[in-house]
């Protein structure tokens, strides 16, 4: 595709360069006779129409013409021209009739063509730059004449030239030309393609500078160009490499979801099982203020007792006082008890609820999690291209496409090939799915650790539910208070019946109130301490299940990026799936759009001229020339033909 444009260009330099030779039809006029036209436009140094001109050449006998003039002028004979009304008739006595016409002054070309001058950046008027020196700057602009009705800025291409004194200017440049050596000129050279508008730029350094006047010559292209005959073999291939990755991302991306959405439901049984836990320690640590207020009345109403004994005065208030105290004590331990089994079944409600998601274990979460993560498959293509966009945008990007195609990179060959066909859509969605892409994959990197640190406090609490022997865990400590307060209880109630029974020993129930006290002190110390745990682990247990809040966001938060990530992975995949097709017919637009051959030839001069087989253009502007003082004799001569023709770009 790259050698189109040179194709173009040769093709319609020849075009040109054969431009003089005119094709032989003898053909009967019926209404206008058939022709070929040539319009001459002598333009100003700054591009503003001076006068048209047009050339009909004819090799019927009887002409028959159309067109407004001002005047009309037979080039090769003295045969009469008859003009009236816009209609020409002429009997030709020759083979072949050139006559010219000057147009109306406003007759509009089908180009509007400016230039501009600027000496050492200053804005000259061309006839103030003859005999100047300094840095030259010429801008030469060629734009569709809206005026013009006529189709030939569709169907025309233009050869502009432009040609400098090389011993006046140095230094010559500018990018889209053509440069050639003619003699001691250099030529500059422009190809416009129809339907396009150009601005052309020269810059040179000029001493005493003069210069010829610009040419600009138009003719119909028709290159012949067969669509069919052109190999985009090379392109298509890269097309079907890129929509098999693409087919791929979207498998990828589809796993990915799928995998997302499993996490998304085992975070939120995780969640569940967690609340359930909390509750659990909740109630626990509700109970925690009674069975402290519950050991402290306790171990007054021993002390109590303890000082009436030693006061030898013991009421059965006290004693009644004491046996409640110890019945409610040994209630909230039966609760504590109650509460810690509660949180072992939350616990193991939590375990089901992984199990019914699928996942024997948090582990096994924090697996999944690292599978979710694999299953991204971000490629160091989609990394560099997304790297690039981040620090320096689209440019960045294909620079950097530029860079791996170079290297041997498939991926990205495929698409600076899109890039190169002007498709840059697709460069753009896939570095935004690289970085979607990007983006999951940090969140799943956090999720990651938040999941390992809350499956190992989990299993930290449910080891302190163990009530196997040899171990000293919180359920057994509950369990071994329970068991023993129980007995206490049974102590304490047979103490207060012996007490009201046996009031008279009161040495012996003295001794035993005073051990008594002072084991219960210590008892009481440690239930204080073990509430004081529940209270910490609860607190805790509050940001394990507030993190359980947080992974369940991230996940549902993940769930949905997968879901838009899968949804753009579709469209991308539909939107590539006739990309092949659609690269070939946008090949087979462009070739047909400067190929020609279907534009039917009309008259520039007039409608009603129906039988032209050519209209070429022939524009050029004033010569800048320093003023020369010089005596002229004037001659009258008879010019001939050419030299009529070569007045018609003389003032």
């Amino acid at each position: 595709m790259k050698n189109y444009n040179k194709i173009v260009a040769v093709a319609m330099a020849g075009a040109i360069c054969g431009s003089s030779a005119f094709t032989s039809v003898s053909l009967a006029a019926t209404k206008s006779s058939e022709k070929e036209e040539v319009i001459y436009a002598n333009l100003s140094t700054s591009g503003e129409i001076e006068k048209i001109y047009a050339v009909n050449i004819f090799k019927d006998k009887d002409i028959v013409d159309y067109g407004n003039y001002d005047e009309v002028k037979n080039m090769t004979s003295s045969d009469e021209i008859k003009y009236s009304n816009g209609k020409i008739t002429i009997d030709n006595s020759g083979d072949e009739l050139y006559y010219q016409g000057i147009m109306k002054s406003n007759t509009e070309m089908p180009w509007n063509i400016k230039v501009k001058y600027k000496l050492d950046g200053k804005e000259y008027k061309a006839q103030d730059l003859a005999g100047k020196s300094g840095k030259l700057e010429i801008t030469i602009s060629i734009k569709k004449n809206e005026n013009c009705k006529k189709n030939f800025f569709e169907n025309y291409a233009l050869q502009t030239v432009l040609q400098l004194d090389t011993n006046l200017c140095k230094n010559i440049e500018s990018e889209s030309a053509t440069m050639a050596n003619v003699g001691g000129l250099k030529q500059l050279t422009y190809t416009i393609l129809p339907g396009n508008e150009k601005e052309i730029k020269i810059s040179t350094d000029v001493t005493d500078f003069e210069m010829s006047g610009i040419q600009v010559n138009g003719i119909n292209l028709n290159l012949g160009l067969d669509t069919d005959s052109i190999d985009t073999s090379a392109l298509t291939d890269q097309l079907t490499t890129l929509q098999d990755a693409v087919s791929e991302l979207d498998n990828g991306a589809n796993e990915l979801n799928d995998g997302a959405n499993q996490l998304n439901t085992g975070a939120v049984s995780l969640a569940d099982g967690i609340k359930t836990i909390q509750d659990g320690l909740n109630q626990l640590n509700s109970k925690s203020s009674s069975l402290n207020s519950g050991s402290s009345e306790v171990l007054s109403a021993l002390k109590t007792i303890q000082s009436s004994l030693n006061n030898v005065s013991t009421s059965a208030d006290d004693l009644k006082q004491l046996s409640a105290a110890s019945t409610s004590i040994k209630g909230g331990i039966d609760s504590l008890v109650g509460g810690l089994q509660t949180v072992n079944s939350s616990i193991n409600q939590y375990n089901s609820s992984l199990a019914n998601a699928g996942l024997s274990s948090g582990a096994e979460l924090a697996q999944k999690n690292q599978a979710a993560l694999q299953a991204l498959g971000i490629t160091s293509t989609q990394r560099a291209l997304y790297s690039a966009y981040t620090s320096g945008g689209n440019q960045a990007v294909i620079s950097k496409l530029a860079q791996l195609s170079q290297s041997g990179n498939q991926e990205a060959a495929a698409l600076y090939a899109q890039v190169t066909a002007g498709n840059t859509a697709a460069v753009t969605q896939y570095v935004q799915t690289a970085g979607k892409l990007i983006s999951v994959e940090t969140l799943l990197k956090a999720d990651a650790t938040y999941i390992s640190g809350s499956s190992q406090l989990i299993s930290g609490i449910s080891a302190q539910m163990s009530t196997s022997s040899g171990q000293t865990t919180l359920m057994s400590g509950a369990l071994s208070l329970q068991s023993n307060y129980k007995k206490f209880d049974e102590s304490i109630q047979g103490l207060v019946s012996s007490l009201n029974n046996l009031m008279a020993n009161m040495t012996q129930l003295k001794s035993g109130i005073n051990k008594l006290t002072d084991n219960y002190a210590v008892l009481d110390s440690g239930i204080k301490e073990y509430t004081g745990a529940v209270s910490k682990i609860t607190d805790g247990y509050g940001k394990v299940y507030q993190g359980a809040l947080d992974l369940v966001s991230g996940t549902n938060s993940l769930y949905k990026g997968t879901t838009e990530l899968t949804e753009g992975t579709g469209e991308f995949k539909k939107e590539t799936s006739d990309l092949d097709k659609k690269v070939d017919d946008e090949v087979d637009s462009m070739i047909e759009s400067f190929a020609g051959g279907d534009f039917e030839v009309e008259s520039f001069v007039s409608d009603k001229n129906t039988d032209v087989d050519s209209v070429q253009f022939v524009i050029k502007t004033e010569d800048i020339k320093k003023q020369e003082v010089k005596a002229v004799e004037e001659k009258t001569e008879e010019l001939n033909f050419w030299q009529k023709l070569l007045n018609l770009f003389r003032k």
